[in-house]
C-alpha cells in the first residue's frame, strides 16, 4: 500500500524512495504531475527533534552562498521538509559519463564550496555539532575495531593496534582546524545545469582537521578508480592552493585519510553484514587502496593484513 502524504502535499505524489546511509530520516522524491520534482525528507518520533536543526543549518549555508537545497514547506509539529531537488545525477554519475581526460576540471569545480567553507573562521559556525576533535576522531575509530576486525574480519584487536589508533587521533586531532562539511563525497554533490556544485547532507557540518573535506572527496568510495593518482595530487595541490592551506598540508592530509579512511572502513563493514550488499564493492575498494600507505606510515602489520587478506 502505498505510504500517504501530509495533507498540505496535496498535488504531489511519490515517484520514488531514496536511500540514505546511516541516518533515521526517510527521504523520497515526488512528482507533481508536470515537470516539477522535490524532495520530501521524514523525520520519525525517535529524531524529529532534529528537523529544526537541520533546516537552520540549510539556511546558514544558504547565507553563505552554497549551493543547498530551498525550503520549499515543511511542519516541525509532525516532522518532514520539503527541499528543492538539486537532482539525481550525482557527481559519481557525472564523472563516469565523463571521458577520462576531462574529470579533473570537475574535480577542481567540485573545489568550490571547499573555497566558501575555507573563508569561514571557526568562530562563525554556531556550536550546533560537537567539533571532530582528538576523543571524537578516536571514537571514530573504534567503529574501525568493533566492525571490521573484531565483526567483519572475526579478529581480536590487539593492544597495539588500539595504542598505535590513539596516537592517530592524537595527530589528526592537533591539526589546524576549519568547518567542514564532514561527508563531501561524490554522492553528496551534485553538479547543476548552471554548473555550480549543489551540496547535500550537510546537517553534520562541523569544525575538523582542515583537509578533512578535500581528503574525503579525492580519496573515497568511486574517487579513486575515476582519476589517478596524480590527478588526485593535482587536485590536493589545487585545494592548498585556493583555501590557503598552512604549510604542512600533504603530511596532514596522509594523516587523516589513513584515520578518515578506517573509520569508513568500520562503517561499510556495518552495512555489509546487515545486508546492504552494495557497500561491499566500496569496502573492498577502499581496503586495497589503504594498505599501501599504512605500511608507509608505520602501521602494525596486523592492520595491513586485515585489508589485504
Amino acid at each position: 500500500m502505498p505510504i500517504s502524504l501530509p495533507p498540505r502535499l496535496a498535488g504531489w505524489r511519490r515517484a520514488e524512495l531514496l536511500t540514505g546511509d546511516a541516518s533515521a530520516r526517510r527521504y523520497s522524491r515526488l512528482w507533481n504531475g508536470d515537470d516539477r520534482t522535490a524532495i520530501l525528507v521524514e523525520y520519525p518520533l525517535a529524531v524529529r527533534s532534529q528537523l529544526q536543526h537541520d533546516l537552520e543549518v540549510l539556511s546558514w549555508c544558504r547565507g553563505l552562498g552554497l549551493k543547498v537545497p530551498d525550503l520549499l514547506l515543511g511542519d516541525l509539529e509532525t516532522g518532514w521538509a520539503l527541499l528543492g531537488d538539486l537532482g539525481s545525477a550525482d557527481a559519481e554519475f557525472t564523472l563516469e559519463i565523463t571521458p577520462a581526460g576531462e574529470r579533473r576540471s570537475i574535480f577542481e569545480r567540485m573545489l568550490e564550496p571547499l573555497e566558501v567553507l575555507a573563508r569561514c573562521g571557526p568562530e562563525d559556525l554556531p556550536p550546533w555539532n560537537p567539533p571532530l576533535d582528538r576523543s571524537r576522531l578516536r571514537w571514530e575509530l573504534a567503529g574501525f575495531e568493533l566492525w571490521f576486525v573484531r565483526h567483519f574480519r572475526s579478529k581480536t584487536p590487539s593492544t597495539g593496534l588500539a595504542r598505535w589508533l590513539d596516537d592517530l587521533a592524537t595527530v589528526v586531532g592537533n591539526h589546524p582546524v576549519r568547518v567542514c562539511h564532514r561527508d563531501y563525497h561524490l554522492n553528496n554533490l551534485l553538479i547543476q545545469p548552471d554548473d555550480r556544485v549543489g551540496v547535500i547532507d550537510i546537517q553534520d557540518i562541523l569544525l575538523g582537521p582542515d583537509t578533512y573535506d578535500v581528503v574525503s572527496l579525492v580519496a573515497e568510495r568511486a574517487a579513486t578508480r575515476l582519476i589517478s593518482p596524480s590527478e588526485r595530487r593535482s587536485v590536493l595541490a589545487s585545494w592548498a592552493d585556493r583555501t590557503n592551506a598552512e604549510p604542512g598540508w600533504r603530511e596532514r592530509a596522509a594523516a587523516v585519510r589513513i584515520q578518515r579512511g578506517l573509520k569508513v572502513l568500520g562503517t561499510f563493514a556495518r552495512f555489509t553484514l546487515e545486508g546492504r550488499t552494495d557497500y561491499r564493492r566500496w569496502l573492498t575498494e577502499l581496503a586495497r587502496d589503504l594498505a599501501a600507505p599504512l605500511g608507509r606510515i608505520g602501521a602494525p602489520p596486523d592492520i595491513t593484513a586485515f585489508l589485504l587478506d
